[in-house]
């Protein structure tokens, strides 16, 4: 099979946050591997990237069907950037409705590909439900976080079992993590709102834990780190995980 047949899906979430860094190892991939990358999102999303491609990609950008007033945002809210703080947990929740249609979407490419199926998909950290479909369909899968492995393991051991809501923690401002004690002590104010304000019923909770246990049907995990740098982060998800980083 010639190099340039290979497809790379990658499919970050709707946000510049990580839309940048997938746009940006998109890049990497096409200048290093010549592989074709097939790059998905919604419709506003697609038509600002389109615009920030260099003239001599040829990454392939795909629509995947999106309507954010289906799910009680505001017409045309396709993007974080768009949204105050408070609808950004709903546009988290009505991400996972894509599903079908992403599932339907990588079919449609394996059927035009004469059964051919892509050299992997690369999702993001938020898009846990890819990984069921990519095994579903048999394709080989990874998370892609723009982070380190280190903050990554952090934010995933607090998230599962948010130490700071613990009664042995309580009136505490620092605290540690159970199952990672080679973080060594954090203090509340080092937590984003959407996890200081977590209790385990909120809806960030509930988002949380049914999209990080589905990092388990991954095939991997790719950070943007330097595994010299990053051995505890590593070491932790590796301990903690089926996958490889």
């Amino acid at each position: 099979m010639a190099e340039a047949q290979k497809n790379v899906v990658m499919f970050p979430f709707m946000a510049q946050g990580h839309i940048i860094p997938f746009l940006a190892l998109a890049l990497q991939i096409e200048q290093r591997y010549k592989y074709t990358i097939t790059f998905v999102n919604t419709p506003l999303n697609i038509t600002k990237i389109k615009s920030s491609l260099p003239s001599s990609s040829s990454i392939r950008l795909v629509e995947i069907p999106f309507d954010g007033s289906a799910h009680g945002l505001p017409p045309n809210s396709e993007n974080t950037d768009v949204l105050p703080y408070p609808l950004i947990i709903r546009l988290l929740q009505a991400s996972t409705t894509l599903r079908p249609a992403f599932k339907a979407l990588i079919e449609d490419l394996i059927d035009r590909q004469q059964g051919r199926k892509p050299l992997c998909i690369i999702a993001d950290l938020f898009f846990g439900w890819t990984a069921p479909v990519a095994k579903e369909l048999g394709v080989f899968h990874v998370i892609f976080s723009g982070s380190g492995a280190f903050g990554l393991a952090c934010y995933y051991s607090i998230w599962l079992a948010l130490p700071h809501r613990d009664p042995a923690n309580s009136g505490c401002d620092e605290f540690e993590l159970d199952d990672f004690k080679e973080a060594s002590k954090i203090h509340v104010t080092q937590l984003p709102l959407n996890i200081s304000d977590a209790d385990g019923t909120d809806s960030w909770s509930v988002f949380q834990h049914e999209n990080l246990p589905l990092w388990m049907d991954a095939d991997g995990v790719l950070f943007n780190s330097v595994e010299e740098f990053d051995q505890l982060g590593l070491l932790y998800l590796r301990e903690n995980s089926t996958y490889r980083l």
